[in-house]
């Protein structure tokens, strides 16, 4: 935290920034200074003089002389706005206070479209599970739309300014998404239930018909996403400008303390949900409960409230030049053909497609053999968001200079490892407790966590000064681009398998052969993620190799179109499969993890 500025002495001041301006003759004007002259002085503060940094944007040097004529404006916290986010930057002060708390509670309508796939599509609306992954992955489709916000954000100001005007307006599209889904009446549940409230699977459907209206809900649920990548991709890129003032020894910290209030959005969102969705109808134990359509009304209101607060609170100096965005898409490709990035482009993308490759067995194990609730679900997840935070904070203090490769490699193995147990003892009917199973949401939140801040701690070591939104939006991008051609083969392999893993029935007969069957599937999608620890080697060690490779390595076209033309070929395909499983009318097809028609 900064103290206020002491009152200035004018006749003896030293000025950090730039280096004063060469004493020149009176009738010679002064030159635009080169690279070499704009290397940083730092002055040692003494008892007689007071430090000021100079804003060198505009390209012309301050002397001492000019203080006279410069207005000088001292705010608490820091000397000046500017100043503030040069020197002193945080996220914590007014001026900047609606950033956290933005995110904040993006990361809360964030939680809440994930949390409604098992409760909602499994329990209420009654889809197949192979259907609900196929949802699942489609809500998550715009995350692959990091990459146009953030070139939006770098390119396209708005009113000179780069980042709040599309934070501002991810909220707006939230609200919009929301009240589609608030004025909508909610249908009847697919499955009859029974004198206590729960469904009677067994028993013919009482209304069949639900599974035609998914798509009112499913589309605004891609919208209410969008507006929530939006808001991250313009936090996050004004979070980087930040980052990038920090020293290098603790370079990271403003990222953590971000990433944990993001949790604690997760977490109240799970609280919430647990608490007011745990009606029967929507696989949870309470008689009681909101609505669907009462829970969007109530993210209704929270999306109408931070609008103001976002326009308020969000502080972000207005850019003097607009730049031009021929120049930037060219730099932009200049910088993706640099090997020091596309490495880790090329990782991204391999990583994320073998640790999301997941047996459709997955969500039935959960609700049929274990018999998990939404209540006891959110609880859980509260608990490993709780230890998120922890860990996070541990990273933090004590590993900021751990190997990043290590870091990672211990992530896949112990979520691999935690994960297993659990399942396999649940598979055999060995123990099949609720509570014991979702154990290792708790234990593998750490790994998690780990394999998360790594990658962003890369982000901020790669990113280029002025294509901040850029670098965030390309690793995301490309990361993402691979979930729904990882989910779309999921469904195809897993598919094949017999007796049909995404069968309520045979969940129901337990017989030996299909647990044997339920097993190897998930041998198979654990040995998928530790096939994606082979590209390790693309990521550096730490900061100081990512400096290094970031100046040092070559650039390479070749490389360039094979990290980008990889997803943009897998892409359609796997958002293509989506879609036709995801619709009654093609949802049987056996090509993309259907039963087969009749």
């Amino acid at each position: 935290m900064c103290l206020s500025a002491p009152p200035v002495d004018e006749t003896n001041v030293k000025f950090i920034g730039v280096k004063p301006a060469a004493e020149k003759p009176a009738d010679e004007s002064p030159e635009s200074p080169t690279n070499s002259e704009q290397e940083t002085q730092v002055s040692e503060p003494d008892s007689q003089s007071t430090t000021l940094p100079v804003d060198s944007s505009d390209g012309g040097s301050f002397t001492p002389a000019d203080v006279s004529s410069a207005s000088i404006d001292v705010e608490i916290g820091c000397k000046t706005e500017e100043d503030a986010y040069e020197e002193c930057p945080s996220i914590w002060t007014w001026r900047t206070c609606g950033l956290p708390i933005g995110a904040f509670f993006l990361a809360f309508l964030n939680s809440v479209a994930s949390s409604v796939g098992y409760g909602f599509f499994l329990g209420y609306m009654g889809l197949d599970s192979y259907v609900v992954l196929s949802i699942n992955a489609l809500m998550k489709l715009p995350q692959v739309l990091l990459l146009p916000f953030g070139m939006l954000n770098d390119c396209l100001p708005i009113f000179g300014k780069h980042r709040k005007p599309y934070f501002v307006a991810s909220w707006m599209l939230c609200g919009t998404a929301l009240l589609a889904m608030s004025v909508r009446p909610l249908p009847e549940p697919y499955y009859c239930q029974l004198p206590d409230g729960t469904f009677d699977i067994m028993s013919p459907p009482c209304n069949p018909g639900i599974h035609a209206e998914k798509n009112w809900y499913l589309f605004p649920m891609l919208a209410l996403v969008a507006g929530v990548q939006m808001g991250c991709v313009a936090g996050e890129g004004l979070l980087l400008e930040y980052s990038l003032h920090e020293p290098e020894e603790t370079r990271g910290k403003m990222k953590a303390e971000f990433s944990m209030v993001t949790m604690g959005g997760a977490l109240a969102s799970s609280a919430f949900v647990g608490v007011f969705m745990n009606g029967k109808e929507y696989l949870g134990t309470f008689d009681w409960s909101l609505s669907f359509r009462s829970l969007m009304i109530v993210c209704l209101v929270i999306a109408t409230c931070v609008i103001p607060l976002s326009l308020q609170c969000v502080y972000e100096p207005k850019k003097v030049q607009r730049p031009s965005c021929c120049a930037h898409v060219k730099s932009s490709w200049k910088l993706v053909k640099k090997k020091g990035l596309s490495t880790v482009l090329l990782f991204a993308f391999i990583m994320q497609f073998f640790s999301t490759v997941s047996t459709t067995a997955g969500p039935m194990v959960r609700s049929q053999w274990v018999g998990v609730k939404v209540l006891q679900q959110q609880m859980f997840m509260m608990g490993s968001m709780l230890v998120m935070m922890m860990a996070t904070w541990v990273y933090k203090e004590y590993l900021l200079q751990f190997s990043w490769r290590k870091a990672i490699l211990f992530a896949v193995v112990g979520v691999t490892i935690s994960d297993s147990i659990p399942s396999f003892l649940a598979i055999f009917g060995v123990v099949r407790n609720q509570y014991f199973f979702l154990g290792e949401d708790v234990l593998g939140a750490v790994p998690t966590t780990a394999l998360a801040l790594v990658l962003n701690l890369i982000v901020i070591e790669v990113a280029e000064p002025g294509r901040e939104g850029l670098c965030y939006g390309l690793v995301g991008t490309v990361m993402h681009a691979s979930q729904p051609i990882s989910t779309a083969v999921s469904n195809q392999v897993f598919g094949l398998f017999q007796p049909n893993l995404s069968d309520p029935r045979n969940y129901l007969a337990d017989t030996p052969s299909f647990r044997n069957t339920v097993a190897w599937s998930f041998v198979l999608a654990y040995g998928a993620s530790m096939l994606g620890l082979c590209a390790i080697p693309l990521i550096p060690m730490q900061k100081a190799e990512a400096q290094r490779r970031k100046k040092e390595w070559s650039s390479s076209t070749t490389m360039a179109i094979l990290v980008l033309g990889i997803p943009a070929l897998c892409l359609p395909y796997g958002v293509a499969v989506l879609l036709l499983s995801s619709q009654p009318e093609t949802a049987c097809l056996r090509w993309i993890g259907g039963p087969g028609c009749v």
